[in-house]
């Protein structure tokens, strides 16, 4: 096995005061968002994550990688407080989120593998539905954010694969969340619109949202990753910087080979 080294993050601080129309609900301050220590989970007699410890810091973006069957969706979902793990602690913006899901649950946005929406309600409807409160304001920034101003009374069913990939993202960004966990946002999506989606992603990083996701689309997503964490069998085999600038590797997608053969 690799040896995994860490490295520390640079100062986010100064990202909170671009000006960008999205702010999260939740705002403590501090530098580190998610802290989930010795993170294990097993189906059966198989272990799917092993012994995972991460720290991720506030408006930062973790990306998380591996083969099929490595666990990246698994871990994803504990992170999110869809699925507990057998073992492991989890923090999120100071709550502990194992003890208190529900609590946790107010600060993330969580997207899943597949669309999620509802076909035969429209753009518009759809963002109420998953909006706690109906604010007018709050759903006229995030559909900026998603680009889709000019779709609003659109049917689900009528727009376009990269339209309910944004859409999916935008139910998600109504909760104004502060950590936002994508598995695989690009799939299905042509390459005009995964370049839009990575560009909203880059401006939410901006204002403050700290953004973890898994994607295959790993050379197009590596500039919105501040660290990568390389999962081989559901262990960690590497976690540190995303340009490897601490290995002497430069290429991600040989990088990742590396770290998974």
């Amino acid at each position: 096995m690799k040896t995994i080294r860490r490295i520390s993050f640079g100062t986010v601080l100064g990202r909170f005061g671009i000006a960008f129309p999205y702010t999260p609900r939740f705002l403590r301050g501090g530098f580190i968002l998610l802290i989930a220590s010795n993170i294990s989970k097993s189906y059966g007699r198989n272990a799917f994550l092993q012994g995972i410890d991460i720290e991720v810091e506030r408006g930062s973006a973790l990306a998380v990688a591996g083969g099929n069957g490595a666990g990246k969706t698994t871990l994803l979902k504990i992170l999110a407080t869809v699925t507990a793990p057998d073992s492991g602690s989890l923090t999120i913006d100071g709550v502990d989120a194992l003890a208190n899901p529900a609590a946790a649950r107010e600060r993330i946005g969580y997207v899943p593998q597949g669309v999620a929406l509802m076909q035969e309600l429209t753009v518009k409807d759809n963002l109420y539905y998953w909006m706690k409160n109906r604010d007018d304001t709050v759903y006229r920034q995030t559909l900026e954010i998603i680009g889709l101003e000019g779709a609003e009374k659109k049917k689900v069913s009528k727009l376009s694969g990269g339209q309910k990939q944004r859409l999916n993202i935008g139910a998600s960004l109504v909760l104004r969340p502060s950590l936002l966990i994508l598995d695989e946002p690009l799939v299905g999506v042509d390459i005009f619109n995964r370049e839009k989606i990575i560009s909203h992603l880059e401006e939410l990083k901006k204002s403050g949202v700290t953004i973890i996701f898994t994607s295959h689309y790993v050379e197009e997503m590596n500039p919105l990753a501040d660290t990568l964490l390389v999962l081989r069998n559901g262990a960690p085999a590497y976690y540190g910087s995303a340009d490897f600038s601490d290995t002497g590797i430069g290429n991600l997608s040989e990088a990742i080979r590396f770290y998974t053969a």
